[in-house]
This record gives C-alpha cells, structure tokens and sequence, in this order.
C-alpha cells in the first residue's frame, strides 16, 4: 500500500512540475516590432516590409520574454517603458538567387540572400541592449512570405540569445 502511495506521488511530482516551470514570467513587459528601412540597391516588393513585420510580430510572441507585443507607434505607458523594447533595422542587401543552379546543382547553390542590421533598444532611454547583422538564404522558389518567415526566425532567436544573455 505504501508503494502504491510513494509512486502516486512521484508521478504526481513529474507532471506538476513541467507545468510551472512553463509559466515563468516574461522579462520584458512590451515589444514594438518596426517596420526595418531598406538601404539603396534592395530589391524587394513593397510587401516584403509587412510580411517581414507581421512575422516578426508572430515569431517575438512565441519566445514568452515579452508580456505584449505592440503595434509600431503605439503608446507605452510611463511604468512600462523601462520594461519594454523596440526591435527595428535595415535590410542591407538582398541577391535574388538563381533558380536554375538551385534546380540543377541544389545543395544550397542559387540560393537568394538576405542581409540585416538589427537593433533592439530600452523604450525608455533608446539605450541599445543589442546589435547584430542577420542574413538568411533561402529557396529562390519559394515567395516572399517564405523569406520573411525565416527572415523573422533568425532574427527573434538572435534577440531572444541576445536578451536573455544580456541580464546574466
């Protein structure tokens, strides 16, 4: 019977445990996700700026370091800006890629590439908590939306490493 109750407990132990390390609280309060500027010479529709934001958006959600993300511009409230972030950038180069070599040769050959600088900055003070460029290759196949998907992928595990390294 003893046995019976000691392994009843163990179990119960296990699967509550799981479960409350999974609700730590985020670090950050906000994060604004701006729409990144383009240097000269990126080539990319004037849609690629909102597929990238929107993803970006989705992806910072999903990290749980942030309560809320917020829409560009929107209002901060005074107790909350010490807390909170804004995530902006410029898409530096961008080559389209090759589709022909990516068919034929494959192994990553033809692939297009993308090139960002990333800032991520204190709301309150701009001061910077992290730089880094990004670039991303990706199927010269696949649309637009697939870039910015991976494009926003790699840059929210970068500030994710960033930030959470950042206090440590």
């Amino acid at each position: 019977m003893r046995s019976h109750l000691l392994w009843a407990l163990a179990i119960g132990l296990l699967v509550t445990l799981p479960a409350r390390a999974g609700k730590a609280t985020p670090k950050y309060k906000n994060v604004e996700a701006k729409h990144f500027d383009r240097s000269e010479g990126v080539e990319l529709t004037p849609d690629f700026s909102d597929y990238l934001n929107a993803e970006l958006r989705t992806e910072l959600q999903k990290t749980k370091l942030f309560s809320q993300v917020i829409g560009e511009g929107e209002v901060v409230d005074d107790a909350d800006a010490a807390s909170s972030v804004v995530v902006s950038g410029t898409l530096t180069e961008y080559k389209k890629g090759n589709k022909a070599k990516a068919i034929i040769i494959g192994y990553g050959a033809g692939n297009r590439t993308l090139k960002m600088q990333v800032n991520v900055a204190r709301h309150s003070d701009q001061k910077d908590l992290a730089m880094f460029e990004v670039t991303v290759h990706a199927d010269p196949r696949g649309n637009e939306k697939i870039l910015a998907k991976e494009a926003a992928r790699e840059v929210v595990k970068k500030i994710k490493d960033s930030l959470e390294h950042e206090s440590a």
